[in-house]
């Protein structure tokens, strides 16, 4: 009996122990101011966002003026499931990355190579903007967040270049007041939100490039309502500014989804010749026929063909001859 229940004891134990033994840990890169959490198959992915990491929170430092003392963790994870953990939400499928900004902490899903550094520093922006911020973090609305985060990791590429001109060619630009709640549309809306808040924030950038978007923040920090802030910093009427970024928007990207003017001029031009020179055809092919018709006529009623037709080239009949067909003399 006590064999028995040494037995039991041991199975116990070993069952108690393999999982245990069986569950990986995640691997940790640091550097002075970011952690990298990482799975063990994911070491290269998780030493390029270390580098990547620490070169844009220095980038974002001396972009926002602010001064980073703690330390940011960044989780790269395998799963949906992990990914709405971390981060204490239910995520759409299409979100591959989210900032916790209160928390200090970036969640990302796995990527290639080329798409991690912009998406990581996008999401350090986040955080390092809300350090801008301290307390008054909340009074930025999203458009100015995202804009603020894209612009400053570069993160603007052709896939956002084409979904404006998609909808500039469609005339549904969205308006300042219309930024806003396109966040929370479907993934089209999302996108083209994204899109044009990085247009203006580098619109509102270049207005004053020695100064950039800096001025703008401390006005709403003051508690000023944004089309107010936006009047005070750049020093013209909202409307006029906002009308000349939408006919940039225009302008500028249209050429995404048209071809330029004079390729526009060379494709019609061959395309008009296309079909002069199928009409040629046709039409020449039609009286061949037509000739080959009447001399197979012709043959039935004379049994050979008449003198004044025999040797004739139908081509050059063609040549003396008006739509109406052969001339019968």
């Amino acid at each position: 009996m006590s064999r028995i229940r040494a037995w039991i004891a041991i199975t116990m134990l070993l069952a108690a122990i393999a999982p245990a033994a069986g569950q990986q840990q995640r691997h940790i890169l640091t550097s002075d101011h970011l952690r990298v959490l990482h799975w063990p198959e994911q070491a290269e992915l998780g030493e390029l966002a270390r580098r990547t990491g620490t070169e844009a929170l220095t980038r974002l430092e001396r972009m926002l003026g602010v001064r980073l003392d703690g330390r940011v963790d960044v989780y790269i994870v395998r799963s949906q499931a992990e990914f709405d953990e971390l981060t204490g939400l239910q995520n759409k499928p299409w979100i591959v990355g989210r900032a916790l900004p209160g928390a200090m902490r970036v969640v990302i899903k796995p990527m290639g190579p080329q798409r991690l550094p912009p998406l990581l520093a996008h999401e350090l922006a986040h955080v390092m903007l809300d350090l801008r911020m301290g307390e008054k973090a909340y009074v930025l609305p999203r458009w100015l967040h995202e804009g603020i985060a894209k612009y400053a990791a570069d993160d603007f590429d052709a896939a956002d270049r084409q979904v404006i001109a998609e909808a500039a060619l469609a005339d549904k630009l969205l308006t300042l007041d219309e930024l806003e709640p396109a966040f929370d549309g479907d993934r089209e809306q999302v996108a083209l939100a994204y899109a044009q808040s990085y247009a203006l924030v580098a619109y509102l950038s270049d207005i004053t490039p020695a100064r950039g978007i800096g001025p703008l923040l401390d006005q709403l920090a003051e508690g000023r309502d944004m089309r107010l802030a936006l009047g005070l910093v750049f020093g013209r009427p909202v409307p006029e500014m906002e009308a000349e970024w939408l006919e940039g928007l225009r302008t500028d990207y249209l050429s995404e989804v048209t071809p330029p003017l004079f390729e526009a001029l060379i494709g019609a031009a061959f395309v008009i010749a296309f079909l002069i020179a199928w009409v040629v055809i046709r039409r020449r092919s039609a009286r061949i026929r037509e000739r080959m018709l009447y001399e197979e006529q012709m043959r039935e009623e004379y049994g050979e063909m008449p003198p004044e037709l025999q040797g004739a080239d139908p081509a050059a009949d063609l040549q003396i001859h008006d739509d109406r067909g052969p001339i019968i003399d």
